[in-house]
């Protein structure tokens, strides 16, 4: 029967298009308005070239009723552009679907919702044909509706789920805190708007030179993303247990420490990143002492980057900054080194990293080592052999090229220490300094001045920039044409892929090429459905 055809088409498009929907679900974390706001951004998820093929068919078909023919033609429609739908777990996304077990659940519940009103709509269409009464102006209405519902299905199933995922938190939560009570390391708590993954990873490198000590990888800093570390790597032969403490939203940082009770903490900086979710500095502030106020709490010993923290919070929440200078900062091919005075005394630092902003995150992790007892010679000859971070200010050569990679994401402090690396090598090497960069997210009402600061910068440091999708960041690009000298040099691209064709096509010998930041596919992706 062609209807049972058109069911089983219908049922293949519904799952490309579920999957396909789901990387950007996926990438806005479940936040059902979040991923709301994204669909009907630039109407961006609303279906248009099906709906629209189906309206004009219909306008075409209007006054006939040929019940097998439009069966057989939505079949078609419904294969073909299941098979265009791009496969979120191929090269389509920078970042690939995850199929987590959380996302399994909403899939497997969204497409059981689709099942039920798709067929539902089969059988109607079905029964219409039977008694004669069968309209395709009216069927294909209800068909663009189904359609256009599919998204939302994803957000019906997570609300439906939602009791479900508290229980799985829970559990989950309650199994993490046995272990570590199990395990007894020493939990070091790191948070801070920028340089909590750097001075992490330093300090992990410093204190497994010494003893065994883990962390959570790349940049796992949420409850459920920490608590998946512990129930799946911690070991009772891990001394110490460094973690990075994220947060997007109030009271996360408080319900990630009552699950690791820090004895020891660091934070990095106080600035603006999640600007936008909080709305003010002091609200960020807040957050991150949480962190702070909960090492206090378990009678240990904690350090605040004075530098980066401003004194107003330090005094707010009665804490006291820790005192320490960096002097004779300089960047060469070979890496960082700096001076670091510290409790009446000086010592010598190098290590093979990049970027002036690395001698904070080195001088955080150098006195958390001292206070946790290990001498400064032993820190010193670790840093020595300190890897560089994964896509943080991470050079590399590539054929006749420096690449500096920093994309992992960007905030106004490190894009500035980038491009001062980006000039540096760029005069060692005798080439052209070229920035490819998005800008900055989750600025709020400071995206406007926080690139025009950046640009101001890049004018100074470089000959060519290219800026990728610009019309995102306007005043970036309005700031750097304005001001830029006859040899420098403003391009235009919609995507990274276009920068690199660029690149492929233009580069020279020597020339250094800065990446700063990379968007996920929300920000970048252009979606054409």
């Amino acid at each position: 029967m062609l209807i049972f055809l058109m069911f089983l088409s219908g049922l293949f498009f519904v799952y490309k298009r579920s999957l396909f929907y789901s990387l950007f679900f996926q990438q806005e974390h479940y936040g059902n308005i979040s991923f709301t706001k994204f669909i009907f951004k630039k109407f961006q998820l609303i279906d248009k070239k099906l709906s629209l093929i189906l309206f004009f068919y219909t306008i075409f078909a209007t006054g006939t009723k040929i019940y097998n023919l439009d069966m057989s033609i939505i079949s078609g429609l419904f294969l073909i552009f299941a098979i265009l739908t791009p496969n979120p777990r191929s090269g389509f996304a920078k970042k690939q679907l995850d199929i987590t077990k959380r996302l399994k659940r909403i899939l497997e519940l969204a497409f059981l919702f689709d099942v039920l009103v798709l067929s539902l709509l089969s059988l109607y269409t079905y029964k219409l044909n039977v008694k004669g009464f069968y309209c395709f102006c009216e069927v294909m209405g209800y068909m663009v509706l189904f359609i256009q519902s599919l998204p939302f299905m994803l957000i019906l199933s997570n609300i439906c789920l939602f009791p479900v995922e508290v229980f799985t938190k829970h559990k989950y939560v309650s199994e993490a805190k046995s272990i570590l009570k199990k395990c007894n390391p020493i939990v070091i708590g790191i948070t801070g708007s920028f340089g909590k993954t750097s001075t992490k990873n330093i300090l992990n490198h410093i204190l497994s030179s010494v003893s065994s000590s883990m962390t959570t990888a790349r940049s796992i800093n949420t409850l459920m993303g920490i608590t998946r570390v512990i129930r799946e790597e911690l070991k009772p032969s891990y001394k110490y247990f460094i973690v990075e403490v994220g947060t997007s939203k109030k009271g996360r940082i408080r319900k990630i420490c009552n699950l690791i009770k820090p004895q020891y903490g660091i934070l990095t900086a106080v600035g603006s990143a999640h600007f936008e979710s909080f709305k003010s500095k002091d609200a960020i502030a807040r957050e991150k002492f949480d962190l702070i106020k909960s090492v206090i709490n378990n009678d240990g010993a904690y350090i605040i980057n004075s530098d980066l923290v401003d004194e107003k919070y330090i005094n707010k929440y009665h804490t006291v900054a820790t005192d320490f200078k960096t002097s004779d900062i300089s960047v060469s091919s070979n890496g960082i080194k700096f001076k670091l005075e510290y409790n009446k005394q000086k010592y010598t630092i190098s290590a093979p990293v990049f970027g002036i902003h690395q001698a904070q995150n080195i001088s955080l992790a150098f006195i958390m080592a001292l206070k946790l007892g290990i001498p400064a010679d032993t820190i010193i000859a670790a840093l020595k052999t300190l890897p560089q971070t994964e896509h943080r200010l991470e050079v590399k050569q590539q054929d006749n090229l420096t690449i500096i990679d920093d994309a992992f994401n960007s905030n106004i402090s490190g894009f500035k220490s980038a491009l001062s690396t980006l000039h540096i090598l760029a005069k060692e090497k005798k080439g052209r300094a070229i920035l490819i960069t998005p800008g900055m997210v989750e600025l709020g009402r400071e995206h406007n001045a926080q690139h025009i600061e950046v640009a101001n910068m890049a004018l100074d440091t470089c000959d060519i920039v290219i800026a990728v999708v610009p019309e995102r960041i306007k005043s970036f690009v309005d700031t750097f044409t304005a001001g830029k000298k006859s040899k420098q040099e403003i391009i235009l691209v919609n995507t990274l892929a276009e920068a690199r064709q660029w690149l492929s096509a233009n580069s020279k010998k020597n020339d250094v090429i800065l990446y700063e930041n990379d968007l996920p596919d929300v920000f970048e992706a252009k979606i054409k459905i």
